[in-house]
């Protein structure tokens, strides 16, 4: 597709620059599977990804989350026992080990702030122990779950023991790492940013696993928490407590390790109590953080304070990460085009429909996570009547994207006439990239 509108609209450029050919999923798992791995713990399963050639691989921090120890199986069938951790990042969910293995090859990696809604994308991992299993699907969206933390939602199927592989773009670069099913739906899936590992790739010292996990270390007690905890909290009263913890941890734990611990402590109190002052709903996770408070009132070192308040905070984290990820999930009812309906339609007048799905899709997502639906839709509408007008031809595709406008009339909510837009761009999205692809 090297210069194509098609590619660059796919891939979500702003300009006709040359462009490598995409590759198919194929060609991506041909060249990547030899770099994947699985990760083995006494508790599961897990899938990880080589990074550099001195045996760095990334994976989820619940992969390995209390195991003392883990192996490591590269594509080639060996086994590593010793397995160095050499980062962690629990707010993320991402950890970098290290095992003695030469000669294995790093996987590229992407930049996951060009990452677009519609853009295709190749998943690998282990899925129940089942390895190197290749998915493909589009980034559905690009939901910032929580201030400053931004997850890829993508249609790529991937199931327990996918987390930590890779997820590619059409380049072959790896651009997240698979992390999280919402179950209840349909391709509900999520990835981490390639860019929020990079900072933990700089680190050099390691440990042995088993010293980082042994009984000597603290043991967290964290809550874990029903989605019913938030059923009384609006999102943005929700979105508003989140922040507060996440700036509070920020700004706390740089002082924990500094050994400043009580000043540490005193900003998360603070930041607990004062959301009974800031948030009128919200009750369950008040009530959540107070426990926390209570929790460290009855401990006598400044270290178990503050790591009593760390866990009441990562508690409510995590199940806001999934309240966040459900909110935005709705029943997916994408069209499988055959490639017929692009029988009558000239190249240029392809690239034109594609290029004008994209920009819609570009211009009105985030006007529907900022809360502004009705915008959104408008958007998504006014696209397909402008494909109606403007585009020559292509009379098939014109009433598949005419229907999808027709199906959206027939709803209530703006939410849902939204989606029903959105799921009819995504169905041409997909044909078109199949289109170009065999055209190659």
């Amino acid at each position: 597709m090297a210069g194509s509108p098609i590619a660059w609209m796919v891939l979500g450029m702003c300009a006709l620059a040359p462009q490598a050919r995409a590759l198919t999923p194929a060609e991506i798992a041909e060249t990547a599977t030899p770099s994947v791995v699985l990760i083995k713990v006494p508790d599961g399963l897990g899938t990880g990804f080589v990074v550099s050639a001195d045996g760095r691989i990334v994976t989820n921090m619940h992969v390995i989350r209390g195991a003392r120890h883990a192996t490591v199986q590269t594509a080639d069938g060996k086994d590593y026992t010793d397995v160095e951790l050499i980062g962690a990042d629990e707010l993320h969910d991402l950890a970098v080990l290290r095992i003695k293995a030469r000669g294995i090859k790093p996987l590229p990696l992407g930049d996951s702030a060009s990452a677009r809604p519609g853009a295709h994308v190749v998943a690998i991992g282990h899925p129940l122990g089942l390895g190197n299993t290749v998915s493909d699907g589009l980034i559905s969206a690009v939901r910032e779950i929580a201030p400053q933390r931004p997850m890829l939602q993508i249609s790529a199927p991937i199931s327990p023991g996918s987390s930590g592989g890779p997820l590619f773009n059409d380049s072959g670069e790896v651009i997240g790492i698979s992390t999280l099913v919402i179950s209840g739906g349909q391709n509900l899936n999520f990835a981490v940013p390639i860019n929020a590992v990079k900072p933990l790739l700089a680190l050099q010292k390691g440990i042995a696993l088993a010293a980082y996990q042994s009984p000597n270390e603290r043991r967290r007690h964290i809550p874990d928490h029903p989605l019913a905890l938030l059923d009384d909290c609006p999102l943005a009263q929700l979105r508003t407590i989140v922040g507060d913890i996440d700036a509070a941890i920020k700004l706390g734990a740089p002082l924990y390790n500094e050994g400043n611990i009580e000043a540490c402590y005193r900003i998360y109190e603070a930041t607990a109590l004062d959301m009974e002052k800031k948030v009128e709903a919200c009750e369950g996770p008040k009530r959540a953080l107070l426990d926390g408070v209570k929790a460290a009132d009855n401990l006598e070192s400044w270290a178990d304070k503050a790591w009593a308040m760390r866990d009441a905070f990562d508690g409510l984290l995590a199940v806001a990460v999934k309240k966040f990820a459900q909110a935005g999930a709705v029943h997916r009812n994408i069209p499988h085009h055959a490639p017929e309906i692009f029988a009558q339609c000239a190249d240029d007048a392809i690239g034109q429909v594609g290029d004008a799905l994209a920009a819609a899709i570009e211009n009105g997502a985030p006007l529907y996570n900022d809360g502004n639906i009705e915008a959104c839709y408008r958007i998504y509408a006014g696209a397909i009547r402008d494909i109606s007008r403007k585009v020559e031809r292509c009379p098939a595709v014109k009433q598949a994207l005419q229907d999808g406008l027709q199906t959206a009339d027939g709803k209530t909510g703006w939410k849902d006439k939204a989606w029903a837009l959105r799921d009819a761009f995504d169905g041409m999205l997909e044909a078109i990239e199949r289109h170009a692809q065999a055209d190659e």
